[in-house]
């Protein structure tokens, strides 16, 4: 069997092999900060103005750890949601975010950060798809409680809601990007789509001829690094919970998970929103960023982080982010205060990891106050990776 780049450098180990590959002479490497950051509903009414208490205290969180390149999630996407609130549509709150946050010192030992690039893309929380997809017998197609967000393709009162975005320092390729939101379920061979009408909760065909997939939406947003192409891979897979005996939710969060996975081996089924079919090269770089909302051992996701992420040759997961305050709470790897790892920054395989930490101080250590302000933003914790390139 053909030995593939990607096998290669899962075997050899990826400095070695970026090396042999690279040949000798071919510059310095570059180390890119990559992070992922949930603040928690994070909404066009905080961060459009300054002086929101969560938004200043995940800007802080941010100055700390210094990304170079950062994937957000569930901040509302207000294009989307000016659609049914009274709320300005521009500009993004990704940049609102920048401007009024990130690029201030939140601080006065702290240094704002300048972020030229960003890409909030549509997300399908709060896009109703006109189907009674909670067989509770109404079609709820007002905006603005749990019914409604219970019909829509993604969970959201609105839509918009808990959707992502990312902030970079380095350029973004945006005539490449590759969103797969509009993808379908029953699309993906050997899915665990549920279709049995056995379960209080199911896709009748019609259903299943519309369900999407991607509870948000899965976007591939290339990144010029000094001029090597880095693929960040950004998704947000919907809760394992909140179902019943079908297990619709898990199943879904596996397979939003198993589609990722797919992508990087450059499975052929796989077709973005503009139509053009498969999935990445085998020599392309990546970095997968987000919540992922799967833990290691997670029977309700059907094990999805593990065979997808832990035990796939295709992500270089031989040094993971820790940090004292989840040792304190139970595993160093923990990435939120539920007691869960659920967010990841994983990289190629050539890309080799120079370093990584979860930001969760432990409970005797606030330095400068970091302690009280992780447990502001968020319910999630900052995870970052120092990559090579």
């Amino acid at each position: 069997m053909e030995c593939t780049r990607r096998r290669f450098l899962a075997m050899s180990g990826s400095a070695a092999a970026t090396v042999a590959l690279s040949g000798v002479g071919s510059g310095h490497p570059t180390r890119v900060t990559f992070a992922t950051y949930n603040i928690e509903d994070l909404t066009t009414e905080q961060v459009q103005t300054p002086g929101d208490p969560q938004a200043a205290a995940a800007a802080r969180v941010i100055q700390e750890a210094r990304p170079d390149v950062l994937a957000l999630n569930e901040l509302v996407n207000n294009r989307q949601a000016s659609a049914v609130k009274d709320v300005p549509p521009a500009p993004t709150n990704a940049r609102a975010f920048v401007d009024n946050y990130l690029s201030v010192p939140q601080r006065d030992d702290l240094a704002g950060i300048d972020y030229p690039y960003v890409h909030a893309p549509k997300s399908n929380t709060g896009v109703h798809s006109g189907m009674d997809l909670d067989n509770d017998g109404a079609i709820d197609d007002t905006p603005g409680d749990q019914d409604y967000g219970n019909d829509a393709y993604g969970f959201g009162q609105y839509p918009g809601q808990y959707a992502l975005a990312i902030v970079s320092r380095c350029p973004i390729e945006t005539d490449a990007i590759r969103s797969f939101r509009r993808f379908r379920w029953q699309e993906m061979p050997d899915s665990e789509i549920v279709r049995d009408p056995a379960y209080d909760v199911y896709l009748t065909d019609r259903e299943a001829d519309r369900f999407r997939l991607s509870s948000k939406t899965h976007v591939d947003i290339p990144v010029s690094c000094r001029g090597h192409t880095v693929h960040a891979l950004l998704a947000h897979p919907t809760p394992p919970v909140f179902d019943g005996p079908e297990n619709f939710n898990g199943k879904r969060c596996h397979d939003e998970i198993r589609l990722l996975a797919d992508y990087v081996a450059g499975a052929g089924y796989v077709h973005d929103d503009d139509g053009r079919r498969g999935g990445l090269h085998e020599d392309a770089s990546y970095v997968l960023l987000g919540d992922m909302n799967a833990s290691p051992g997670d029977e309700e996701s059907l094990w999805a982080a593990d065979a997808y992420f832990l035990d796939n040759e295709d992500f270089n997961t031989r040094r993971l982010p820790t940090s004292p305050g989840g040792a304190q709470a139970g595993s160093p790897y923990l990435t939120a205060e539920f007691g869960s790892k659920v967010d990841y920054v994983l990289p190629s395989p050539d890309l080799s990891v120079r370093g990584c930490a979860v930001v969760w101080p432990s409970e005797n250590a606030n330095r400068r106050g970091l302690r009280r302000d992780v447990e502001t933003a968020s319910d999630h914790r900052l995870v970052w990776a120092d990559v090579e390139v």
